[in-house]
């Protein structure tokens, strides 16, 4: 999600950056990093941070010009965001910039003290002084000082399996100074290479470097196993340039069209390309990355045929998940990803989806979560699936046994009666109108919840033989609430009532919210199959911390450490945030995400 780090804090954007690492290195390789690839990737989020503006560059020396047309994934941007996007956020930055660094700086100190080896305290070092760096710089402006150029482009890409981040600088000697001040704080310079004439400097252990380059006037930060070749480093740092690029390829900008994504970031994992390198004799850089890594590659050898190529068919089912930003602005950003379906599979699971109830209407309160549920249709929808696996059963050994020892027990799973009234539920809602907390007495709550469901009625009638509150109850499926006696329950209870109409049940808790239960009821469902809603208002955070404060007794110091780090994270939040709001669809090209973020006024 790096196209949406203007719009959120620089620890999402490292946690996003180690996910990334964890998911493109091997996990024996992955351990070996694990210590200092904090500081790897603070180096990047930076990086990333100031690379989103514009500039007029011949297109061969962007950095999506270096992106080899078989990348495994990429994120990259035509065109960086709108000028007065940037502004808005160098206005964010200042503001947030001391409560940012002194959430790092514990966390930094924490790592230090965990340190073991000279290896961990050089790079907790390093990154002390790296963050000095940019302590006082709390707008883009500023952060030209260091050679960054908010006006540029950037590309994340992968070599082979080798992840690669590239950006444009304003000034590389700038950034060689910053790197100066950094060493001579640290006390130590840092390790350097050099092919031919290009340098690097890196830092990692005996089998894996973390590596950064000034290769004219591009950032380029990567890493590679140190027993590769020079071939295969020059392909990592962009000397020895693809044969096919994804700027000539136009790959994005196809992307962008078909989904209404922006030119200001748009990306995609390669499924397909991934499982056919996994299935495929390695060769050029994929055959050396493989040798230093001593993967034992031979065994790709002994693959069978048929499982190459049902392995592939299954690929194929989800070919690729994209992403990309559909909407930038000072006060919003709307991103979206889509994950890619067969055409076939595609239009199957739009046949069974239904839409969540109330998404025809705006969201509601602090928190509103719609979700679609149709039990009976979902029962169906996978007893379709195995039936078509059990018809034309795998070829591939490995396959075929799997599919046998996990058959029986998924058929017996989805052939088990579900009784009434779980039997007609198609969806739920649950909205949060207000929260007050105090301490550790019970508290204060308005929150409404609705069950959509075949038989209403019913289902009430079932739940007055269970529930004696109920059996007095009088309604009828007008929509109308209807209070729920409580003689049994504490006082601190807030009053219920509930509504019926022909399609759902609607309940409501608290003061004054039956008067708005009808209309809770009849919110229509969005036209189109939007399967999930959540909409989260900015006040939410600040409730969150405050329910660490009235925690905080209860917990033990090493919790306390990681409650105080969550409070601070949802400080920013609340600082930074009006809303967020997510949405899940079907759609033709198979299923659709949609976050939109709107920015604190």
């Amino acid at each position: 999600m790096v196209y949406v780090i203007l719009n959120s804090s620089l620890h999402a954007l490292v946690d996003e950056s180690l996910a990334l690492c964890s998911l493109i290195l091997l996990p024996g390789e992955t351990a070996l990093m694990s210590k200092f690839l904090r500081f790897a990737a603070l180096t990047v989020a930076v990086a990333v941070l100031v690379a989103c503006g514009k500039s007029q560059t011949d297109q061969q020396d962007l950095p999506l010009a270096f992106v080899p047309a078989d990348t495994l994934f990429v994120f990259a941007n035509s065109e960086p965001m709108p000028k007065d996007v940037l502004d808005a956020q160098s206005r964010k930055m200042q503001s947030m910039w001391p409560i940012v660094f002194g959430m790092y700086d514990k966390m930094l100190d924490q790592i230090s003290h965990e340190a073991k080896t000279p290896i961990d305290e050089k790079s907790t070092k390093l990154a002390h002084a790296l963050l000095d760096e940019f302590r006082t710089r709390d707008t883009l402006d500023k952060l030209r000082e260091l050679g960054f150029k908010p006006d540029g482009h950037i590309a994340f890409y992968s070599v082979g399996v080798m992840p690669v981040l590239r950006t444009e600088l304003g000034d590389p000697a700038a950034l060689k100074a910053m790197i100066a001040r950094i060493e001579q704080k640290v006390g130590t310079q840092m390790a350097t290479g050099k092919l031919g004439a290009q340098e690097y400097w890196y830092v990692g252990d005996e089998k894996l470097s973390f590596v950064m380059a000034i290769q004219n006037t591009h950032l380029v930060i990567t890493g590679w196993p140190n027993a590769v070749s020079d071939a295969t480093k020059q392909a990592l740092l962009g000397l020895t340039r693809p044969e096919k690029n994804l700027a000539d390829a136009g790959t994005l900008q196809t992307i962008a069209k078909q989904y209404g994504y922006t030119p200001y970031g748009v990306g995609y994992f390669d499924t397909v390309a991934l499982v056919q390198r996994l299935t495929t004799m390695p060769s050029g850089t994929d055959q050396d990355l493989a040798k230093s890594l001593e993967i034992p590659v031979e065994q790709i050898a002994k693959i069978e045929p048929a499982c190459k190529d049902e392995g592939l068919a299954l690929a194929r089912k989800f070919p690729r998940l994209i992403f990309g930003t559909e909407k930038i602005q000072a006060g919003q950003t709307k991103v979206g990803f889509q994950l890619e379906l067969d055409p076939e599979l595609a239009k199957q699971v739009m046949d069974y989806a239904i839409p969540a109830p109330g998404t025809g209407a705006p969201a509601q309160g602090l928190y509103d979560i719609s979700l679609s549920i149709p039990v009976l249709k979902i029962q169906e929808f996978w007893t379709k699936q195995l039936d078509a696996v059990a018809a034309k059963p795998f070829a591939c050994p490995e396959l075929a046994m799997l599919i046998a020892l996990k058959l029986p027990s998924l058929r017996a799973t989805l052939n088990t009666a579900i009784p009434t009234p779980f039997s007609d539920l198609t969806g739920m809602r649950l909205t949060l109108d207000h929260i007050e907390l105090h301490g550790k007495d019970v508290p204060d709550i308005s929150a409404r919840a609705l069950v959509d469901m075949n038989n209403p009625l019913g289902a009430f009638g079932m739940a007055q033989l269970v529930l004696p509150q109920l059996k007095d109850v009088k309604i009828a499926a007008d929509g109308k609430p209807v209070a729920v006696p409580l003689p049994d329950l504490p006082a601190s209870v807030p009053p219920l009532s509930i509504a019926l109409s022909d399609k759902a049940i609607a309940l409501s808790a608290g003061k004054d919210t039956a008067v708005s239960l009808g209309d809770y009821l009849a919110a229509p469902s969005a036209a189109t199959p939007i399967v999930m809603r959540v909409h989260m208002d900015g006040k939410i955070f600040d409730i969150f911390g405050t329910f660490i404060d009235q925690i905080k007794d209860t917990l033990t110091a090493e919790q306390l450490q990681v409650f105080e780090l969550e409070k601070q994270i949802f400080a920013i939040d609340a600082k930074l945030l009006h809303s967020v709001d997510f949405e899940v669809e079907v759609n033709a090209h198979g299923i659709g995400v949609h976050e939109t973020v709107d920015g604190a006024q």
